[in-house]
């Protein structure tokens, strides 16, 4: 019975370690051409638009969000600490780690710009 408790024990554990990934303070890498948001409503519709499925309404809206620098698109791939994870609205806080101008600077990203 003990060892069914252990075994069962240490699956808990590897279940959960396994299935969140994303830890507040970790430190991520976001992928290249991802596109950071400052404002939430903005990423969250970006996220419906994107769901919907029509890829000309996404790029169109994307295109007059990155023209007005209301979101921004960084073609290299960034080093990230995580300040914030919401698993519910598929959203991520972070602050830019890799050297540079955006060095400091606080964005939310869809969970998918992440690379694991």
């Amino acid at each position: 019975m003990r060892r069914f408790l252990a075994l069962l024990m240490l699956l808990a554990l590897t279940g959960v370690a396994v299935g969140s990934p994303i830890r507040k303070g970790a430190t991520m890498r976001v992928k290249a051409s991802s596109i950071w948001f400052q404002d939430a409503a903005l990423l969250t519709r970006w996220q419906a638009l994107q769901q919907a499925g029509d890829a000309a309404a996404l790029a169109s809206w994307q295109d007059g969000l990155l023209k007005t620098r209301d979101a921004w698109q960084f073609l290299h791939p960034l080093d990230v600490k995580i300040l914030g994870y919401r698993p519910k609205t598929h959203r991520v806080d972070v602050e830019v780690t890799s050297d540079g101008r955006m060095q400091g600077s606080r964005w939310m990203l869809d969970v998918d710009a992440l690379v694991r």
